[in-house]
């Protein structure tokens, strides 16, 4: 097999000039949906929504396995292809893009970091409806219990990367 040398700025330009959330969309096929505004996929290693992508670093991060991915290591690990062929993918899809690079606005990519997003995500951790000791079994409210557990867990992996970024 010949191997294929790629300059830092070739490199440097598919991470960066391909919106991640935008392949994820277009050409990985990803399962995604927007939730309270944020822009969440399915991780493809745990399988579950407890992610996010930031458009400043334009990485998509998954909460739960707390990994984040970059537009090589998701098509690396959705194709399932070596780094040559990825890179190969890469440039294909992103001559079929737009010139301008991040066609989406930033702020409809990803979620709003600030503050004021805090209230928006808290009411996202809430149980649908208020626990009483009507909820079932105990077995339900376990997994109830367990699931908010988690989701306070990411909150809180979230609170340390916004205070961090913004130190």
């Amino acid at each position: 097999m010949t191997t294929k040398r790629f300059s830092s700025q070739e490199l440097y330009k598919l991470r960066n000039d391909i919106p991640v959330d935008a392949l994820i969309k277009n050409a990985l096929d990803i399962p995604w949906r927007n939730t309270q505004g944020c822009f969440r996929f399915l991780c493809p290693r745990c399988h579950l929504f407890n992610t996010a992508v930031n458009p400043a670093t334009n990485l998509a991060r998954c909460f739960r396995c707390d990994k984040n991915f970059n537009t090589i290591d998701l098509v690396m690990l959705i194709t399932q292809s070596d780094f040559v062929k990825s890179i190969r993918f890469l440039k294909n899809y992103q001559k079929s893009m737009p010139k301008q690079s991040h066609p989406i606005k930033a702020e409809s990519r990803g979620c709003d970091n600030g503050l004021k997003h805090i209230g928006n995500v808290l009411k996202t951790l809430l149980p649908p409806k208020p626990v009483t000791a009507e909820c079932g079994s105990d077995e339900n409210l376990t997994h109830r219990l367990l699931a908010l557990e988690d989701k306070l867990e990411g909150l809180a992996r979230r609170i340390e990367e916004i205070a961090k970024s913004s130190s």
